[in-house]
């Protein structure tokens, strides 16, 4: 095929998504030979400007959800279903909501799905709800562009022997999606017995990004993996509702209790493990990796790009052995540098090769470059539309009042939806009546917190005070208080008001104790049970709590290890601390 195809991308570019998404995105725009073209249709109800009828291919990838109506207004789905050109999809998450996302695809007329999805996992999921689609199989990422080419830390040169991150999961995700947790949870446990430098993680709070990901992952002799997707494919939501549903009765059960108790009948049904980005970050960056068996989507073999550990740990004694091995260690980072990266077999050049030769077969006769006016015209248009006026206001009145008062760039925020600005007005109106949340919005923002973070963090510790007080409206729910004194961590659970109250303790005072010594590690508020949500009546919002329903409360953890008082001051509510023994310190 000699003449270009002009492919309209249908994607979610904001700069504020994560760099995999953002580089997956850049890829296809930079290095396909055909006319690629993205727009973002977020947040738009509909496109004066925007004519589908000059591309050749429609693409929509999978930062937007087709079945959202928030991300594909009901307009953009209709000009969709009538334009006749060449429809792709990319999914990622293909094991959530299989029903809903298939329909949506149906209904749009996609021709083709790139999938993470491998046999049989593929044919389980589509073969009945998408009849015809041409399916391809893609990866989850690709080595990104400003890793290729950078020199690589002598081991000598790294001060910790295993760094690894992780996040943790719903459990409807299956017993797979659990595994990037327990894999860090049991190798720190075992890792002082043998000495290593370890720095393991896997709560919300301690994920880095950006530059410090790489320099972190640089200081590591090795990281630790396993496999990444899911092991239930959740068709109709019932696994998720199934899990919530119990978790509201039993708050405190752990994932195997759940899962013997309502997600038995799912597990294992359709099971989708891939290789995750991490792998080609570690072989880019020199980093050996301590790995779970696996495929990996063939990017990596066992003994030859990663040191196997067993499932349940059996081998841990020869991991560490070869660990320790400054020899074994170099060669098979060099090995797998050359196989995974200088091969450039997973780069996303090659990757949007075997996109291009995709549509090379699709498209039947191409027309060439396509006269930019209108496409630049449905930019400006949403330009001029999104984010609304009343975004605009906020983020002006914050650029000026910024600019008076000479405040640092850091101090900057990110918001994008209405609904955003409308949380972050409230959280200032609290503030403004309560002078403890108050004052923990000055030091946030004077420790450089983001203006959008620290609004956040003060509005759902407002909702927590109210929820402890049972003062909002139709709550359902109370808030069990625990306190860990080995890891000094504090943690509030939703919990349904017809669950048994748990037995009286003395977290409230050790608590108290820890925090006025600045030396609080964590604050936690963990709302899963309840859905995740807060419904306020005056003014009337949802108010989602963290991610999924579990915040970490970061910011105001900082605060606490910096100015004791005033996070004591306003956490006393929480913790139903009577006002005689309310810290009454001064605050700096």
């Amino acid at each position: 095929m000699s003449r270009e195809a002009r492919i309209l991308l249908l994607c979610d570019d904001r700069p504020v998504r994560a760099n995999t998404v953002r580089d997956h995105i850049d890829a296809l725009v930079r290095f396909s030979r055909h006319q690629v073209r993205p727009f973002n249709p977020l947040s738009m109800r509909r496109s004066l400007a925007l004519e589908l009828g000059d591309f050749d291919a429609v693409v929509i990838h999978y930062s937007v959800d087709l079945s959202d109506s928030l991300h594909v207004s009901p307009h953009f789905r209709d000009r969709l279903r009538r334009f006749r050109g060449l429809k792709v999809e990319f999914l990622q998450d293909d094991y959530r909501w299989v029903d809903r996302t298939t329909a949506a695809a149906r209904d749009a007329g996609i021709g083709v799905l790139f999938t993470i999805a491998p046999e049989p996992a593929a044919g389980l999921l589509y073969d009945e709800r998408l009849p015809g689609v041409r399916r391809v199989l893609t990866l989850t990422g690709y080595v990104p562009d400003n890793l290729m080419g950078l020199p690589v830390k002598p081991l000598a040169e790294r001060t910790l022997d295993v760094g690894y991150r992780a996040r943790a999961l719903p459990f409807w995700f299956g017993r797979l999606s659990q595994e990037k947790v327990w894999v860090g949870q049991r190798f720190a446990e075992l890792a002082p017995r043998y000495g290593l430098r370890c720095d393991i993680a896997w709560h919300e709070h301690d994920r880095i990004y950006g530059q410090q990901w790489i320099d972190f992952m640089s200081s590591c002799r090795a990281t630790l993996g396993c496999g990444s997707g899911a092991s239930i494919a959740d068709f109709d939501g019932s696994a998720e509702r199934a899990v919530q549903g119990y978790l509201r009765d039993h708050p405190a059960a752990s994932y195997e209790e759940v899962h013997d108790a309502v997600l038995r009948p799912y597990e294992g049904k359709v099971v989708v493990d891939v290789v995750s980005p991490r792998v080609f970050e570690a072989a880019a960056l020199g980093t050996a990796m301590i790995m779970f068996p696996g495929d990996y989507s063939g990017v990596v073999s066992p003994r030859e790009h990663y040191i196997v550990l067993e499932e349940d740990f059996s081998n841990m004694d020869e991991v560490v052995e070869k660990l320790r091995d400054d020899g074994l260690v170099s060669a098979m980072t060099a090995r797998t540098h050359h196989d995974v990266i200088e091969s450039r077999r997973w780069s996303y050049q090659a990757f949007v090769s075997e996109f291009d030769q995709v549509v090379d077969e699709e498209v039947g006769a191409p027309r060439g470059r396509m006269p930019a006016v209108r496409y630049r015209l449905a930019r400006a248009e949403r330009a001029m539309r999104v984010p609304p006026l009343s975004v605009r206001a906020v983020r002006a009145a914050h650029a000026t009042w910024r600019r008076v008062f000479r405040r640092d760039r850091s101090m900057s925020f990110t918001i994008d939806y209405e609904s955003q600005v409308e949380k972050g007005l409230l959280a200032l109106r609290i503030a403004a009546v309560d002078r403890d949340l108050r004052l923990l919005l000055w030091l946030g923002r004077r420790a450089g917190a983001p203006l959008d973070r620290v609004l956040r963090e003060v509005l759902e510790l407002s909702l927590l005070r109210r929820a402890a007080a049972g003062e909002l409206p139709a709550q359902a729910f109370r808030l069990n208080a625990g306190f860990d004194a080995a890891t000094k961590a504090l943690s509030f659970v939703s919990v349904p008001v017809d669950v048994g109250a748990p037995p009286k303790d003395n977290h409230a005072q050790a608590a108290l104790d820890v925090l006025r010594a600045g030396e609080l590690s964590s604050i936690d508020w963990d709302h899963r049970a309840m859905g995740g949500l807060i419904h306020l009546d005056r003014p009337a919002m949802e108010v989602g709590i963290g991610f999924q329903g579990l915040e970490s409360f970061t910011v105001l953890a900082g605060i606490g290890r910096a100015t004791p008082a005033a996070l004591a001051r306003a956490l006393g509510p929480a913790l139903s601390i009577s006002k005689t023994d309310r810290v009454t310190d001064s605050v700096g």
